[in-house]
């Protein structure tokens, strides 16, 4: 069976593992597999003695299909994981060419619509806050104000297509 298929036939089971019952593992997990599958070998010629502990052969044969499920865990788990530092260094490059960019359009837009306070105020009330979030719904405000009041930006020259 393929560590997807292992995988797929014990997820329901690893689901219906309570989050309180999980622990992190205390050694590499490709050790930890590693050492489950080569105990299935060991324990298949001592199955009659490890049933008399309450070990029993069914047990014995899902060791490998537990370890495959474990093993498509994992790589799920590391591929998650790089896509996400991946993420976060795209985010550290292009973040503050947003909060340039939000900034530049703020300051358009100030003078812009230099004639009209309330116009203004909604610049204003856009340009407060900081954060990540913040500049995201700066930058939807801002398109959203723009289009809203596009013609003392094209009066000075902002090309909105």
């Amino acid at each position: 069976m393929a560590n997807i298929d292992d995988y797929n036939a014990k997820l329901a089971t690893i689901e219906a593992i309570p989050d309180e019952e999980t622990n992190e593992p205390t050694m590499p997990v490709n050790i930890a597999l590693q050492e489950a599958e080569n105990l299935h070998h060991w324990s298949m010629d001592d199955v009659a003695e490890l049933e008399v502990v309450g070990i029993s052969e069914d047990q014995i044969e899902d060791l490998p299909v537990r370890a495959g499920a474990c093993r498509e865990a994992q790589s799920i788990w590391n591929k998650d994981y790089r896509s996400q530092q991946e993420a976060q260094k795209e985010w550290a490059k292009q973040s503050p060419l947003a909060y340039d960019l939000r900034d530049d359009l703020l300051a358009s837009m100030r003078f812009a619509y230099r004639n009209d306070d309330a116009l203004l105020g909604r610049v204003s009330a856009i340009a407060e806050g900081s954060g990540h979030a913040d500049m995201i719904q700066d930058l939807n405000d801002i398109a959203v104000l723009g289009r809203e009041n596009p013609d003392p930006l094209t009066d000075i020259g902002f090309d909105l297509d």
